[in-house]
């Protein structure tokens, strides 16, 4: 019998942090840190970033910085070699082949290495000031 090797990941501060009870976190919503942090949780053996797909920063504030998902996926791509790169994605604000496109696109720049977690939609005021079609729980 093979054992099977836990593997370790994180989700990447697209919006310089998580915790909604601390203002500033030490970590910044910007290319240089989240690439800096990649390359470096690669280094020392993380296996596997989750970016998150929201299009407002959910965290700090509608008019807080917040990193578009699939642009820093695939410069992520570009920029590692062993990472896993796993984008939170919501059907939603997506049409499929589109969808499928892109995915595609950037699971050949990092050589297998893109994965899809696949979420429903939870924010409707964000979907709204987007035009984007929001339904009830059971519909999406």
């Amino acid at each position: 019998m093979v054992a099977k090797q836990m593997r370790y990941g994180y989700w990447l501060p697209v919006f310089g942090g998580w915790l909604r009870n601390v203002a500033d976190e030490g970590m910044t919503a910007t290319w240089p840190y989240v690439s800096q942090l990649a390359r470096r949780s690669e280094q020392i053996g993380f296996d596997l970033t989750l970016v998150a797909e929201l299009n407002l920063n959910d965290i700090k504030g509608i008019e807080a910085p917040a990193l578009d998902a699939w642009s820093t996926a695939a410069a992520l791509a570009a920029i590692t070699g062993r990472l896993e790169i796993m984008v939170a994605v919501r059907p939603t604000f997506h049409l499929p082949a589109l969808l499928a496109k892109q995915a595609a696109n950037i699971d050949q720049i990092s050589n297998g290495r893109l994965s899809l977690n696949v979420v429903s939609s939870w924010w409707a005021d964000e979907a709204r000031m987007y035009g984007v079609k929001f339904e009830h729980h059971d519909d999406r």
